[in-house]
């Protein structure tokens, strides 16, 4: 693609966008990648990624010492002085750290040694914000130091299904995959839950609204007792939550299961909502709900896990009246976006699983004796909703 011809695509994506098409937004940000790649030559390209890292580091040490903290607390400018005496930092490590993030956009440069937030360093200081900095920098960059040493020794191991397998995380952190160096960790587990939980911004759609969840559940049942939805792995409970908020008056039971590690986190559920310890290895102990839900669970796992997990609900579910929804990634066989493909290489190397296309999906289903009723996507935001049953004999 030449260069004209990225821009005349970038063009006419920022008219949809300012007439009001929010959907255009990813296409947009596809097609300036395009453009920058039409525009830059091939040793270009390749610095660019080559010198990420160097972004990557001078944005962690700014968090660490708070650098933009006081940029926004201050909602002034503030010089390289100021921030040198409020954090007690290297006067010279302020200037070089705040050259590249005024140069990457973090913040503005406004003058001599003079810095001012921006729409960027306010949205990077949000707890999810910051939380999501510890949780890729402090495990990636582990993993990427010793990674030279691990395809040279024990060579790369994608998933843990066997005994004696070393992932890559487990030789740069000492534990298979995240989850145990999360119950040894409290300030990564904090950061994982808190990422997890800002994860889905507020203007991106909710998987109710992806998926016709209205109109699709049909007749529910008006005992008491009786699960309208299960959330398997739930985390915080936020999905729970913002679907109960959305249909109040849905009559049965909101169930939200995880580990104890993560509910004891958890200082008050929404009222109506109750948290059950659950390992989703084991038998699952609420028969029949209406919906079960996955999201972002089965992408952390293996096909032999993920395997095991969806039969422990499938052994749960009431054929005729249970739905198992799952909010993952769907990868196309070509030309994935280029956040799914980076998803996909981080779900190997921090959980050992993987992101999955349709037919791995279905290959998944049909070993646990599933059936994909449908796929909901939507452009703005890069999951999608697969709605399964137990599949009629």
């Amino acid at each position: 693609m030449s260069v004209s011809e990225a821009l005349s695509k970038v063009q006419k994506l920022v008219s949809e966008e300012a007439s009001g098409n929010k959907d255009a937004h990813a296409d947009l940000l596809k097609a300036v990648r395009e453009l920058q790649l039409a525009a830059e030559t091939p040793l270009e390209t390749t610095s660019r990624v080559n010198f990420q890292i160097l972004q990557n580091i001078s944005i962690r040490v700014a968090i660490e010492h708070r650098f933009l903290h006081i940029l926004v607390e201050h909602d002034k400018p503030v010089s390289a002085a100021k921030l040198a005496i409020e954090t007690g930092s290297d006067l010279l490590l302020i200037v070089r750290v705040m050259r590249m993030l005024t140069a990457i956009g973090f913040c503005d440069e406004v003058g001599y040694q003079l810095y001012a937030a921006n729409d960027k360093t306010r949205f990077k200081i949000l707890p999810g914000s910051i939380a999501a900095e510890k949780h890729h920098f402090d495990l990636d960059f582990g993993m990427g130091g010793r990674l030279v040493d691990y395809m040279r020794g024990p060579g790369i191991q994608q998933f843990a299904d066997e005994p004696g397998a070393v992932t890559l995380f487990k030789y740069a952190h000492g534990t298979d995959v995240i989850f145990g160096l999360l119950e040894r960790n409290p300030e990564q587990k904090q950061a994982f839950d808190d990422y997890m939980a800002a994860r889905r911004v507020d203007d991106m759609p909710q998987w109710f609204e992806i998926y016709p969840a209205a109109e699709k559940l049909g007749q529910l049942r008006e005992d008491p007792s009786a699960a309208l939805m299960v959330d398997v792995g739930g985390g915080p409970g936020q999905e729970l939550a913002r679907f109960k908020e959305r249909y109040p008056h849905l009559p049965g039971r909101f169930v939200l299961q995880d580990l104890p590690i993560t509910l004891n986190r958890i200082e008050k559920l929404p009222e109506g909502i109750e948290a059950m310890n659950y390992d989703f290895f084991t038998p699952q102990p609420v028969k029949g709900s209406r919906l079960y839900f996955l999201r972002d669970v089965l992408h952390n796992w293996s096909d032999a896990k993920s395997a095991q997990i969806l039969s422990r609900i499938v052994e749960a579910m009431d054929p005729e009246y249970s739905t198992l929804i799952i909010d993952d990634y769907v990868l196309p066989d070509t030309g994935a976006e280029l956040r799914a493909a980076e998803m996909d290489i981080l779900m190997w190397l921090h959980t050992a699983g993987l992101e999955r296309t349709v037919s791995q999906w279905n290959g998944l289903f049909d070993t646990v004796g599933l059936e994909l009723v449908g796929i909901w996507s939507s452009p703005r935001g890069n999951e999608s909703v697969l709605e399964t049953r137990v599949r009629r004999k």
